[in-house]
């Protein structure tokens, strides 16, 4: 199948982002993360996005809806319903094709001998570049996407990584964060991220074992910081702007903070 073919494909079936990796952009990662350890018959990797509707951040935002909207549409159905169909139609046309797929979502699982690396994954993909602050960022929606892989048997055109840096000069994650968990690290351009402080997050983040991201921040205090850091560098633009007043944060217990 030609990868014009594939990906036009991928956006009939619902896809917002797709690009393709080669087998050998992995081969730098612990083997528990490379995808010939689900098989050695691997030679190609696609990644399938869908964004996260900014609309699903407006209740966190305002900080009057955190479950209905964000975790529905933006999170849990967005990766168990919306997402693995798009997965699960490519996929069927990859084998109609006579090409293998294996379909993996967003999942962690302790027992397995693989575990997907998706952000690896998709700046192979020429998707986006993981940012300071640890999100994947794309030239379209920011932080705003969510990821879904396909591993196939098929040599396909890859993508080339891309050349971008949304993240120049901006400090915007971390000071959007009210708890710390994220730190400035000497000689790093990135931020590290303490997940035991942000594992306690009330500010629009959530645990969900399981997942690839262990805790989920797209909504959270430093993901809608990096929204706003955003709306003039992207290409998915809006009418009004995201924030129209001053950010809420919920600090950390007195429990938490003497642990």
């Amino acid at each position: 199948m030609h990868v014009a073919e594939l990906k036009q494909a991928a956006r009939h079936f619902g896809a917002d982002l797709v690009g393709v990796a080669p087998v050998a952009a992995f081969a730098h990662l612990p083997e528990r993360n490379r995808p010939e350890t689900v098989s050695d018959r691997v030679r190609s990797v696609i990644v399938v996005g869908h964004r996260i509707m900014r609309g699903t951040l407006r209740g966190v935002e305002e900080g009057t809806n955190f479950g209905s909207t964000y975790q529905t549409y933006g999170f849990l159905w967005m990766e168990d319903l919306f997402l693995s169909r798009t997965v699960y139609h490519l996929s069927c046309l990859l084998e109609d094709a006579g090409a293998e797929a294996i379909p993996f979502l967003a999942c962690r699982n302790p027992d397995d001998a693989f575990e997907p690396d998706y952000q690896t994954a998709a700046e192979a993909a020429g998707l986006g570049v993981v940012g300071r602050g640890g999100f994947l960022l794309t030239p379209q929606y920011g932080h705003r996407q969510r990821l879904a892989l396909i591993l196939t048997d098929s040599v396909l055109e890859p993508d080339r990584p891309p050349a971008l840096d949304l993240c120049r000069d901006c400090r915007a994650c971390l000071e959007g964060c009210p708890l710390g968990a994220l730190r400035e690290v000497e000689g790093s351009a990135r931020f590290r991220l303490d997940e035991s402080i942000c594992a306690t997050c009330r500010n629009g983040a959530s645990r969900v074992p399981g997942r690839a991201d262990r805790v989920d921040r797209y909504a959270a205090a430093c993901g809608r910081a990096c929204l706003v850091a955003l709306e003039e560098k992207i290409t998915s633009r809006y009418e009004n702007k995201f924030r129209k007043r001053s950010v809420w944060h919920i600090g950390p217990t007195v429990q938490e903070k003497h642990g």
